[in-house]
């Protein structure tokens, strides 16, 4: 039996023979292949009139490097796996399915790896230019009491 998607609910649901046993009671599942068949669900004549299911951005190199597939679940769908007492080591891209997951006794256990991670600052301002303004702030300006700030312009006048 292949994945299904109740598109009422909103939920995903995975059944156990779509997994690869991997011994005892740990089995794998191949979100690139997941994703693949998503998209046969979202694309056929049921399927067409409902929102996405997932966002795909492909590998990427860069520079020699190749940044890895991610996928993500979206717009509100959830993802179920059949029940019962096994885990699940998920791999062939980056996920948000442990945010999505509808627990029911079945572990998944996630290899998400972060290269760069992007810091949103405000004002275009980078993490860099954020950590000099503080320390290079004037020591004599740190005057809020219980602040770290406070606390070494205190020692630092001690030392004196």
């Amino acid at each position: 039996m292949p994945i299904s998607i109740d598109w009422a609910t909103k939920i995903i649901s995975i059944p156990k023979s779509d997994l690869t046993l991997v011994g005892g009671a740990i089995f794998e599942y191949d979100l690139d292949a997941f994703r693949v068949e998503l998209k046969s669900l979202e694309d056929d004549e049921v399927g067409m009139p409902f929102l996405d299911t997932h966002y795909h951005n492909p590998p990427v190199t860069i520079a020699g490097v190749t940044l890895a597939r991610v996928m993500a679940i979206i717009n509100g769908y959830t993802v179920t796996f059949e029940p019962g007492v096994y885990a699940i080591n998920l791999f062939g891209a980056n996920s948000n399915i442990a945010d999505v997951l509808n627990l029911n006794g079945v572990s998944i256990r996630t290899a998400n790896s972060a290269g760069l991670i992007e810091v949103s600052t405000g004002g275009g301002a980078s993490a860099a230019d954020i950590a000099d303004a503080v320390l290079d702030e004037m020591v004599a300006e740190h005057n809020t009491d219980g602040s770290l700030g406070n606390w070494i312009r205190k020692i630092l006048w001690r030392s004196r």
